[in-house]
Parts: C-alpha cells; sequence; structure tokens
C-alpha cells in the first residue's frame, strides 16, 4: 500500500512537471502572439499617423493655392491688368507646389479662362467632369475631390481634381478653380514602404471611391468599393482596427484606418495575418518540438525511474527472502523462525491459544556424512526437509531449518498432545524415504523429535517453550533415536 501511494505521487509529480512545462511554453507563446500582433497593429497606426498627416499637409496646400486663386481673381483692377500680370498674381505659388499639375480657372460653361501653363489658355471644356457638375450645383461644396480620370492636357497622366467653386459678387456661380494632382505623388508614397508582400494600402474617398492603392492595379483605380464588407466597417467606425478577408484576393489582413484631418478622405492599411503571425510560427516550430521532447523526456524519466524502483524492490525482496531463507533447503532460516516465533507467541498470548513446538534432528547425521560425503549429506538434509513440509498438512504450520541438520516446526492453536500425532507423522515420512543409513536406527536415515507446548502468559518468553523442546529433542535421541518424545 505504501509502494502504491509512492508510485501513485511519483505519478502526479510527474504529472505536474509536464503540465508546468506546457503552461510555460502556452503563456510563452501565447505573450509571444500578443507581442508580435500589438507590434505590427503599432506599426501600422504610426505609419498611418505619418501617411495621414503628409497627405493632409499637402491636400492643405493644394487648397491654400486654389483659394489664393480665387482671392486674386476678386482683386480690384484685376480684369485690367495685362495678361503677364493676372498671370502672375493667379499663380504664383503653384510653382512651389510639388505634383500639383496644371492650375485652371474655367468659366460658367466650363471652359478655360485661366491656364497655368500658358498665359493663352489653351482650349478645353470640362463639363463632363464631376468636380464641375458639383460645384454648379452646389454653392457649399467647398473643396471638392474628384474621381480618378485621365488628364486632357497632359496625355493622359493619372489625376484627381482638387477644386473650389468660383463666385459672383451676388454669389452666383462665376465659374471653378481646379488644381491636378498628380496620382503618381501617392503612388509614390504607397510604393516607398516595405509593408511585406501581401499587405495593401489604399487611399479612399469618404464615399468609396478608390483613388490609389498598392499593390497597384490599375483596374482598381476610380472603383467604388462602398459596397464591401470592408469598407461599410470603416465607413461605421470612422477610425480604429479590424481583421477580415479582403474580397479582391482572398487575404486575411489586420485592416488600420482612419480619416485624413481635414478632407473627406479615407487611408486604409492591410497587414497580412501570415505575414504578421510568421516571426510568432517560426517560435512555435522551434519551442513546440523542445516542449514535445521536453514533456517526453520527463515522462519517460518518470517510467525509468518508477522501473528501476520496481526492479529494486524485487531485488530488495529477494534478498529479504534469501536473507530469512535457508539456501541448501530452501525452508526458513534461523533468523526468520526468530521473527515468526515471536509474532505468533504475542498473539497467542493476546488469544491465550496454546502454541507448540516442533525440535527435530538427524539421527547420526555426521556418521552419515563420514561416510558419504558432504554433497550425499546435503541431499539427504533437502529430502528430509521436502518431507517434513509436506507431512504437517496445515498451512499455518511454519517449517524452519534451525542449523546444521536440526529443524523446527511452529504449530499455532495447537497444544502439545495435538502436536504430538504431528510429531510422529513427520518422522514416519522420514523413515519412508528408505534413504540407507548403515549407521542409522534399522538401517535407514531417520529422525528424532521433541515436542514442547504452552498457552503464552507473561512470566515466559516463548525461549522457554524452545529450550522445553529441545530438551525433549535429546531426551529422544538419548533413549535410542527415531523417537518422539513429549517435554
Amino acid at each position: 500500500m505504501v509502494a502504491l501511494r509512492f508510485y501513485r505521487t511519483l505519478n502526479a509529480l510527474g504529472a505536474l512537471i509536464v503540465l508546468c512545462i506546457l503552461g510555460v511554453a502556452l503563456t510563452m507563446l501565447w505573450t509571444d502572439r500578443q507581442s508580435d500582433w500589438n507590434r505590427s497593429a503599432q506599426s501600422a497606426r504610426n505609419l498611418l499617423i505619418t501617411l495621414e498627416d503628409d497627405i493632409s499637409r499637402s491636400m492643405q496646400l493644394y487648397d491654400v493655392t486654389l483659394m489664393s486663386v480665387a482671392q486674386a481673381i476678386r482683386t480690384p483692377g484685376f480684369e485690367h491688368a495685362g495678361p503677364a500680370l493676372r498671370q502672375q498674381l493667379l499663380f504664383a505659388t503653384a510653382a512651389v507646389t510639388e505634383h500639383l499639375g496644371s492650375i485652371l480657372v474655367l468659366d460658367t460653361e466650363a471652359n478655360i479662362r485661366f491656364d497655368s501653363g500658358s498665359i493663352v489658355p489653351r482650349q478645353g471644356n470640362f463639363a463632363d467632369r464631376d468636380y464641375f457638375a458639383i460645384h454648379k450645383a452646389r454653392p457649399d461644396a467647398g473643396l471638392f475631390v474628384s474621381a480618378p480620370y485621365q488628364s486632357r492636357l497632359r496625355d493622359g497622366d493619372p489625376s484627381i481634381g482638387l477644386s473650389r467653386r468660383l463666385f459672383n459678387p451676388d454669389g452666383s456661380f462665376a465659374g471653378v478653380v481646379l488644381g491636378a494632382m498628380r496620382l503618381s505623388y501617392v503612388r509614390e508614397k504607397f510604393t516607398g514602404l516595405a509593408l511585406g508582400n501581401e499587405a495593401a494600402i489604399g487611399l479612399m474617398r469618404a464615399d468609396g471611391i478608390m483613388l490609389m492603392r498598392q499593390p497597384y492595379i490599375a483596374s482598381e483605380i476610380g472603383r467604388d468599393m462602398s459596397g464591401s464588407a470592408t469598407f461599410r466597417r470603416i465607413k461605421e467606425e470612422h477610425v480604429g482596427s479590424f481583421v477580415n478577408r479582403a474580397s479582391t484576393d482572398n487575404v486575411e489582413r489586420l485592416y488600420t484606418f482612419s480619416n485624413v484631418r481635414g478632407f473627406p478622405l479615407i487611408l486604409n492599411l492591410g497587414l497580412s495575418v501570415d505575414e504578421i503571425m510568421k516571426p510568432w510560427r517560426t517560435k512555435t516550430m522551434v519551442l513546440g518540438p523542445i516542449t514535445l521532447i521536453l514533456c517526453v523526456a520527463v515522462t519517460t524519466l518518470t517510467m525509468l525511474f518508477q522501473r528501476e524502483l520496481r526492479r529494486r524492490r524485487l531485488i530488495q525482496a529477494e534478498l529479504d527472502v534469501l536473507a530469512r531463507t535457508d539456501g541448501l533447503t530452501s525452508l526458513a532460516n534461523r533468523r526468520r523462525f526468530d521473527e515468526v516465533m515471536a509474532m505468533e507467541w504475542e498473539r497467542a498470548g493476546r488469544r491465550q491459544s496454546p502454541l507448540s513446538i516442533l525440535f527435530i534432528d538427524a539421527d547420526n547425521f555426521k556418521l552419515f556424512n563420514d561416510r558419504y560425503g558432504h554433497r550425499a549429506g546435503d541431499d539427504l538434509l533437502r529430502r528430509m526437509a521436502d518431507a517434513i513440509a509436506h507431512s504437517t498438512g496445515d498451512d499455518h504450520t511454519f517449517v524452519a531449518r534451525y542449523g546444521g541438520e536440526e529443524f523446527v516446526v511452529i504449530l499455532p492453536d495447537t497444544s502439545a498432545e495435538q502436536a504430538v500425532p504431528i510429531a510422529h507423522r513427520i518422522s514416519d515420512a522420514v523413515a519412508a524415504l528408505g534413504i540407507a543409513h548403515p549407521d542409522g536406527v534399522g538401517g535407514i536415515a531417520t529422525v528424532s523429535v521433541g515436542v514442547a507446548g504452552a498457552t503464552p502468559d507473561r512470566t515466559h518468553a516463548f525461549h522457554h517453550l524452545i529450550e522445553r523442546a529441545d530438551a525433549a529433542l535429546y531426551r529422544a535421541k538419548g533413549a535410542g533415536r527415531a523417537r518422539v518424545e513429549l517435554a
């Protein structure tokens, strides 16, 4: 029972160690995953803020240029100035604006009235452009960002128009001032970002019209994205992040988005979830097998340790048996007899039941040894031991080799008178072996038996009973051997 509890404790300890290893590994992996995710999300937010500030500053500069043109037109005496002076007044600030194409002033019919690219305005009508229609219809349109188009004045250069309405003194429509911004500006910004092979970034109008994206797909520029789940989520939350699978390429991404401050534009940055998690998965591929190996090692060591403990316990049990077993006859030895005798004496004393012992001695054994040699003598003792053990007829009977050619039998719950027939049965069994012994009684090997019994009390120890049985044995031998004597 103690050994079973020990093995259970050892198993529980091994399981606890394995669980601790798994717990630590899983905690590390989860912490690393969260760290990688949070770091990527923060990097995306920081990058988006930087881009937003850059685009917002550029748009503000473009707007200032347009408003300065509108202000110049309202300057007193502007209409009477010469063409060169009017060109200077209108477009003096346009030259310092990077990526800004032609600045045009359109009249109420959408024809070019003034042109930053030429003192003599180029010919063109833009009544079909969305910006002209919006400003003509809505006095409150403010700065309007058009859908992407191919410039008619710059050989189809992809552009978007930034425009404002011009007013007559009475507030009526006086035309449009337009600045064309090359989309190459935004594309260069996006291309210069190291975002990963499956990352995506887009600039959209607030109504979902795609202005520019990276990776660049020409067919996607100008596409209405208002029906996509991604845009609907962005429109609802205005700023933040979420995970979604793109409808264009079916890549799952972490989207971070924000409105461009002061303008009807939305920046959207999508980082591939697979690329975000790739470093973490690499760690998992390394840490996972290591953790598994450690768990298997702990389990294996626990099993090996248990097996070794069992092996040692078996060895110890065998040693204990050997320490209490006579090597020649395989009966219990003198040491084991003393232990059992003490226990039986104590038990009989508690129960006040009788206890008897038989002292048995091989008759004239020394003469047999001298005549036939020790090997024959050992064989004789073994055969006598078997005969004695098989003659007691009771599982509770204890048989031991007391020493030399002497044997002893403990008979629990047996009185001296009841022990005498058992002693005769043993004596007869040995004689029945018929082992030739010219110096023995009747020419065969025989034994003499001394019998003693008692009900234990506190006045005597079990040694007194042994002494009485031994004395009875000597009387049997003195009376001619091959006899049974009762103490």
